[in-house]
Order: C-alpha cells, then structure tokens, then sequence
C-alpha cells in the first residue's frame, strides 16, 4: 500500500483522501494529482456521488429539451407587446388584413395581421414561402390565421418572423361566387369564385414571359384565367382541363387597363364531375345587405384563438361581486368620451338601459378596429371584463371585434331629418368634411370594394352617394334601388377631383314618398 505523505502546511485541515498520496498538495474530488500525476485512491461514496452528479445533470437537461420541444408557446394579444418581449416567441391569431406580397428581390414576402387589440407585419423567408405557396397556404385579406413567430420591436416599427411553416394554420375568408357577366374591374382586388366549362387551354409559346390562359364560358358570358407554370404543375387532372367544368377561386385585377382574373394557385383550381349550380343575380344593393348580415354576425374573437365564455346581463345586473368575470351587456349610448390629447385616458362610454348605466372602456388601440363607433342615442352591444372603477362596477373591453352595432335608429327618432335637406348644387369643396343632409333620385349603382355608389340627383344637381356595407344596415342597403326617391345624411368628400356623399353609420339613408 502506498505510504501516505505528510501534508503540506495548510493542507492539514483537509481529509487524507483529499491530498495526494506523494506529494501532499489538495487535489479534491479528482483521481489523479495534476501536480505530480500520482494516482489518488477515493472513497466509493465519493465516486458513487460524482457519477450520481452526472446522470442527474443528464437527466435533466434531457427533461428541459423535451419540455422546450412540446411546451405550447403562449397566446399574446398585439395590443399586449411590450419592449421587454423583443425576440420572444409568441403565438398570434387574428384575422389576415393584406394579401402576402412577395419582396421584389424574391428572398421572400410580407402580410398584416390584425387580432383585434392591434396590428403587426409578419415576414416570411424563401423557403417557408416557397413551402406556404407549395401547399396553397399564402395568406390573403380576410383569412383567419394561427401561428408562431418570433418578435422584432424597435422605436420605429414592430414586426414578427414566421417560425414555422407546420405552426401555421389558415381558414380562408369565404369567396363570393359571380356569374362571369358580372366580373367587372370595380371588384379589383378582391377574391372571387368563378364556375363555368373549359372552352380552351393556351400554353404560353416557347421562349415566352406570357402565361398560361384558361378560357371558360357558364351561361351568361366567357372569361380568362391566368396562371403561371407554377400553379399549372399544381392543378390536379390538368390533362382533363378541355371540355371539363371547373370552378376556380381568382383575383380580380387590370393589366393594361384591362380586366384580367389570375389564379394564385392551382390548387384553387377544382375540376368538377357535372355542371354547377347557377350562380343567384344579386344587385349592388342586394349583395351589400348580404355582406352586412355576415358582418353582423357573431364574430370570433381572436384574443385567444378561442372563445371566451361570456355572460350576457342587463346593463342594471352588472356588480362589482362580478370582478374579472366576461360579460355582454346591450345598452343605448348615453355619452362618449374619447382621451383628451396629451394623456393616456381610454375611452369612456356610458350605456344605459332604463334608469341603470354603466361605464364602458377601452384603449385607443381597441377603438381602431371598431367598425361602427358608438354615437349616442345607437344601441350597441359590447363584451369584457367586470373591473371596479371608483367603486362602481364598469366594463373594460379587450377587442374591438366585442363591440357591435345593433340599431342606432335613436327611440322616437326619425332616420334622417329631411328639414335639414340642402340642394345638391350648394355643396361645395369648403364643405369638405362637414355633413349634409341631401334628398333626390337614385341613379344606375356602381358596384366597390365593400361598398355600393348611387348617383343622387335632384333639381340643382348630381352628387355621388357613398355607402360601405360595413357601416349601413343591411336593410337600408335592400331597400335601395334605382330610380327611387331618398333622403341621406352623409359627410362631404372628394375622389378624383369630384365631390361625394358618404354615408355616416347606420340609419342614413331612406326611401321616402
């Protein structure tokens, strides 16, 4: 057995299995002296201990991979980010406000999204873009969207990195299906679904820049689509195309000052087995009032990805034993109060129901994508949490998609005050801004992107009457027509160097004897 030397001074406080064996310096827990590379004997325990030591560190490293690997990443409201959260990873799910571009340089492309508390422009790389256009998953206007991204926030814009292309998932935004007579180039930039039977199937020429155009006919005229060879190697049964009968989710836009429809995938593209339906002729009007009632209707709420339990009170039931549960209250607005500049007030809306009020807040970021802004006298429906304010219950609103329009005809209050009707031809460009009250004939309508235009003619003049479906009741759009005699509140405005009316929010227009 090896003679053990005599410790060093100051080494003679520690364990004999401590020190080296030949040299007497302290070597601790390893087995060989790194001074003189003696070999030093350790207890069992000792070696038991350090070998424990390096399974549990291995185990739990292997336990934090695989909780980093399936732990769900959290839902953030936009409205929510904060400095702090830079290059974290958060989940959103909103609603796609602008269709995905491509970068010109082709290194890939770019969307808005919208959840309800704000907005953010998310980009995408080459490859997941090449990926989301492989499986028909590029993001257009309207599409309900989910998926994972890592934050960008600096002083001048916020922005999110699209983390993975499998993370990603798309519903999209119901197309309205038009006869082939009635695409014009009004509907310029919107999404349209098409039905009809292949006439004709041209392949650009040899050496060409020029597109593939598909030329199809249903019963009421004959249109082309265009499409590149990308989306050609993706339509299914390609070799049955002539003849066949098809239906076909396409754009609407110009080229050239011209009407062209292109497809933006070929899986869009489906080969039907027997000829559609018909497609139902809806007027402006009519298509309007269609629109607005799909406004109307409950909407998702994209806060969470999910929705939230809500309790639906009398604007009197709400209490303050109530704090921090969801509720949806109905009311008349009273008042509204918007921050006054240079503070950070929310708004304050106080509805009412009979004698009982409440008090209703939200922040500036909520108030911009309320669609119809709540004015007094309207009935508006709204949806949040019970917070206590002054110690009196109130209602906090977290989405702007939980504040709804539900009649702002005000009690005993006619539609548009006729009294006030001013003749066409005193509205001037110094009006601009101001609102105006204007009775006349509706003329031929004109068909726009979210809305209709009639022209409104009465002894002294014409002016353009504008009205977007999203803030006129479906009823009032339905009853609408050319040739019939209205009165209309609306705001002055100027487009193309010519004066327009545009309707204010709800009840603005009436038909009258």
């Amino acid at each position: 057995m090896t003679e053990m030397k005599e410790a060093l001074p100051g080494h003679e406080t520690q364990s004999h299995e401590m020190n080296c064996p030949k040299c007497g310096r302290f070597v601790g827990a390893v087995t060989k002296c790194p001074y003189c590379g003696s070999k030093v004997e350790k207890r069992m325990s000792l070696i038991g201990l350090r070998w424990a030591a390096i399974l549990l560190a291995t185990i739990g490293l292997f336990l934090l991979f695989l909780m980093a690997k399936h732990r769900d990443v959290p839902v953030v409201m936009l409205g929510n980010i904060q400095p702090t959260m830079n290059f974290g990873q958060i989940r959103v799910i909103g609603q796609v406000e602008t269709d995905a571009r491509p970068f010109r340089t082709g290194t890939g492309m770019s969307f808005n999204v919208s959840d309800g508390t704000g907005k953010i422009i998310v980009f995408v790389s080459k490859k997941q873009m090449d990926a989301l256009t492989e499986s028909n998953l590029v993001p257009k206007a309207g599409d309900a969207i989910d998926f994972v991204g890592s934050l960008n926030i600096s002083d001048e814009q916020s922005s999110m990195r699209l983390l993975s292309v499998k993370e990603l998932h798309l519903t999209r935004a119901p197309a309205a299906a038009v006869r082939l007579a009635d695409v014009t180039t009004a509907m310029k930039g919107t999404a349209i679904t098409i039905a009809g039977k292949v006439l004709d199937v041209f392949p650009p020429p040899a050496d060409s820049k020029r597109p593939y155009a598909l030329k199809i006919k249903d019963d009421s005229g004959e249109q082309t689509i265009n499409f590149w060879q990308a989306e050609y190697d993706q339509i299914a049964d390609k070799d049955m195309l002539n003849g066949a009968w098809v239906r076909a989710r396409v754009e609407v836009s110009t080229y050239q000052n011209k009407l062209q429809l292109k497809l933006g995938s070929g899986l869009d593209l489906e080969v039907l087995e027997e000829p559609p339906a018909a497609v139902e002729t809806k007027t402006p009007a009519q298509k309007a009032a269609a629109a607005y009632r799909q406004e109307t209707a409950p909407p998702r709420d994209f806060s969470r990805g999910r929705s939230v339990p809500a309790t639906s009170l009398s604007v009197g039931a709400v209490t303050v034993d109530q704090a921090g549960q969801t509720v949806r209250v109905r009311g008349r607005v009273e008042s509204v109060s918007p921050p006054q500049e240079g503070t950070r007030q929310p708004y304050a809306v106080m509805l009412a129901d009979g004698e009982a009020s409440l008090r209703v807040s939200y922040w500036s970021n909520v108030n911009e994508v309320i669609t119809v802004k709540p004015t007094p006298g309207a009935l508006f429906e709204m949806e949040g949490v019970v917070e206590v304010y002054r110690d009196k219950p109130q209602l906090k609103v977290q989405s702007g998609y939980k504040v709804r329009l539900v009649d702002d005809t005000p009690a005993s209050a006619p539609a548009v005050d006729i009294t006030q009707a001013v003749a066409v031809s005193s509205i001037a460009l110094a009006d601009k801004g101001q609102v105006r009250v204007v009775r006349g004939t509706l003329g031929a309508p004109r068909a726009l992107r979210g809305g209709v235009v009639y022209p409104l003619t009465d002894e002294t003049g014409t002016i353009d009457l504008v009205l977007w479906e999203s803030i006129i009741p479906g009823e009032v759009l339905g009853a609408l027509e050319e040739g019939a005699q209205i009165a209309a509140t609306g705001e002055v405005g100027e487009y193309e160097g010519q004066l327009q009316l545009k309707a204010v929010p709800g009840y603005s227009a009436m038909v009258i004897p």
